[in-house]
């Protein structure tokens, strides 16, 4: 530890993981030494990025301002010192009382904890803030451009563009740290070929289970080529019939499921006996296509403390054994996700 980080730094970033994400915590818990904490450190700063663009006390002007200062802090080779000094005045730009905010308000302490990690975790995590921060600016910008209460995506290709920077690039990152393990490193360009549709399948989850939620803030991610076929005003999502509501589930479970196959052939591709990193990744694509399946029985967005706490035991056993992960999928892929238009068939 140097002299900048202090252990009171670290158990503040430990202290808020759960707080800001159960689930994440969760299974970043499972990981070890350097690569735990590159993980944690770096899952805060992401984290931080989305309150930026997510808190719904400022307006798209103020997202954007905030998310292109917070790019700044990531550019060029600056130091600690120089950073922090850049960092100061985004501590203060909304009022709220939130885990989120009291992240945003104690951001230099993980910024230290960053410069606890060796150099090299930084060289794989500056490029990739840089990038999720602008790529939310932009979308921040089409739709202050758009002058709509609520913004649509246009498309399946421009939600994919969207999910790409909120959780794509953390793929990437992710893939990054692994394959500073030998044994990852082997396999590192067939992981690299499937790191960012493991980061769209858990989104696009999200997308279909919070869509609701993120219209009260103003946005669609539903795309107008869906909502169109059922014709959906996304003024109107309150008072969606059963027919509307199915058509939606039933269109977007397609286009998860085939990057679900993908996160599965990823995880096929860890090493058996790097099984903390296996876990790791296990728990988020269980958990992700468990709480698919409440979406499309229309049984709520969520699975049951139960039901998680089931997952966490069997992760284990999946984690010494791809064929009884498979199993699992394939068995609830066949059962509730296939009958979604255009399901893949996983071969």
């Amino acid at each position: 530890m140097n002299e900048d980080a202090t252990k009171g730094d670290w158990a503040y970033c430990c202290e808020m993981l759960p707080k800001v994400s159960r689930t994440f915590a969760v299974n970043i818990g499972e990981l070890q030494g350097d690569i735990f904490r590159a993980v944690l450190i770096g899952y805060l700063l992401f984290r931080m990025a989305d309150t930026f663009e997510d808190n719904v006390h400022q307006n798209e002007r103020g997202k954007i301002a905030d998310l292109t200062d917070f790019s700044e802090l990531f550019q060029g080779n600056r130091d600690l010192d120089q950073r922090l000094k850049l960092y100061e005045s985004l501590r203060f730009r909304w009022e709220e009382h939130s885990y989120e905010k009291n992240l945003i308000e104690n951001g230099s302490a993980v910024l230290r904890c960053y410069f606890d990690l060796p150099q090299l975790y930084r060289g794989i995590i500056d490029p990739l803030l840089v990038e999720t921060s602008r790529g939310m600016a932009e979308f921040q910008r089409r739709k202050l451009e758009s002058k709509s209460t609520i913004f649509q995506l246009r498309d399946i290709g421009e939600l994919e563009n969207y999910c790409y920077y909120v959780a794509g690039v953390v793929g990437i990152m992710l893939t990054k740290v692994f394959c500073q393990k030998a044994r990852i490193r082997e396999r590192k360009r067939q992981l690299e070929a499937l790191q960012v549709d493991f980061g769209l399948a858990l989104q696009l989850i999200n997308v279909v289970k919070d869509y609701e939620k993120d219209i009260a803030r103003g946005w669609c991610y539903i795309p107008s080529t869906i909502t169109k076929c059922y014709s959906i005003d996304p003024n109107t999502m309150d008072t969606l019939s059963a027919y509307q509501r199915r058509g939606i589930v039933d269109e977007m479970v397609a286009h998860v499921v085939r990057y679900l196959d993908s996160a599965l052939r990823y995880i096929q591709l860890l090493p058996l006996n790097e099984r903390s990193i296996r876990k790791f990744c296990i728990l988020p694509f269980v958990m992700g296509y468990r709480t698919l399946v409440t979406v499309v029985q229309m049984a709520g967005s969520k699975i049951s403390r139960e039901e998680v706490a089931t997952i966490v035991e069997k992760t284990a056993y999946y984690a010494e054994s791809n064929h009884t992960l498979e199993e699992d999928y394939l068995e609830v892929k066949a059962s509730y996700l296939s009958g979604a238009r255009g399901a893949s068939e996983l071969d």
